[in-house]
């Protein structure tokens, strides 16, 4: 019992925070009559707001965080890269200029309409990204986000330029702001879960594939077909994340590599270690963000763009040293 406790320890250590965190988010919130008694006691207006209103909120950041977890380890993985993800390669600002067109030609569209179009201009952006970097051969690992950021920031002033000019800043404002705590339901956010289940499914082979394109075809993967679905599995969590929730930085970024420290670079073992350890992350910053002012709330993305940029930092101080 002892021995098997000691091998397992860090899963059942973020288990049980994955655990605490889902019951102090459920809990946490302006409406006092919201507590452990009220539950017990069937309280209909508490278990009303417990279902409609925190119970969405709770799984959108679960998904949100899991999702975009793994797609940074993929996309890490596809390029041999541990400082890429989708909010240092363009990808997420492709995924706003997506929903900017969707709103722009066809006005007022259900959440899926916005996610098609996210999901295209995210696959095409992530494509094209991945394609230069590839081919530019670059020694130093560490200036890859620094290309990444620059051609993102290309992506979002051409977003911005449109916006201007079919005068929709004020929608392009509301979307670009991370929060859980916006009007209306989380029905795309569930979209992430196709792309998860397929990232556990493949994890072996995205593995081998971080290897190399030659070693994965001596050892029978088809590179290029699983390259293709990991890019899709990427632009497809970062376009439904975007539409859902808005913007979360540096979580496809810092997770993947504080992950795979604690657990190692096997995708396969860690996968689900990974969604867990984004989940915890995530929660611990959305909950600061709804007790700093509390009752009112701050925008979970500053929150995660403090504490996420910090740590981005470290790393990337770390990674220069090491270049």
């Amino acid at each position: 019992m002892i021995a098997t406790l000691k091998r397992y320890w860090k899963r059942i250590v973020i288990v049980t925070l994955f655990t605490a965190l889902i019951l102090a988010s459920l809990m946490i919130g302006s409406l006092r009559g919201v507590t452990f008694n009220a539950l017990l006691n069937a309280d209909k207006n508490a278990w009303k707001v417990i279902w409609y209103s925190r119970v969405p909120r709770t799984a959108a950041i679960v998904l949100a965080a899991a999702g975009l977890s793994v797609a940074g380890l993929i996309m890490q993985a596809i390029s041999r890269n541990k400082f890429m993800s989708p909010s240092t390669s363009g990808t997420t600002d492709a995924a706003a200029f997506g929903i900017l067109l969707a709103f722009i030609f066809l006005n007022e569209q259900p959440g899926i309409v916005q996610t098609l179009f996210a999901f295209v201009f995210a696959f095409l952006s992530t494509v094209l990204f991945t394609s230069v970097v590839n081919r530019l051969k670059i020694r130093e690992v560490a200036y890859i986000p620094l290309i990444g950021m620059m051609y993102g920031g290309l992506i979002s002033a051409l977003t911005t330029a449109v916006a201007y000019r079919f005068d929709v800043m004020q929608m392009m404002a509301g979307i670009g702001l991370g929060s859980f705590a916006r009007i209306g339901d989380f029905s795309t956010i569930y979209i992430i879960i196709v792309p998860l289940i397929l990232a556990v499914i493949y994890s072996t082979k995205f593995s081998i594939v971080g290897m190399g394109e030659d070693f994965s075809k001596n050892l029978g993967i088809k590179y290029n077909r699983v390259v293709f679905l990991g890019l899709i599995i990427i632009a497809l969590i970062s376009a439904s994340s975007y539409v859902a929730v808005g913007p979360l930085p540096f979580i496809g970024l810092i997770i993947p590599n504080m992950a795979t420290t604690f657990y190692g670079d096997n995708l396969k073992k860690s996968i689900v270690d990974l969604m867990l350890f984004g989940s915890v992350f995530v929660l611990l910053c959305d909950i600061a963000s709804r007790l700093v002012i509390f009752p009112f709330e701050m925008s979970v993305s500053l929150t995660i763009s403090v504490v996420g940029g910090v740590i981005f930092m470290i790393y990337l101080i770390r990674g220069l040293r090491n270049a």
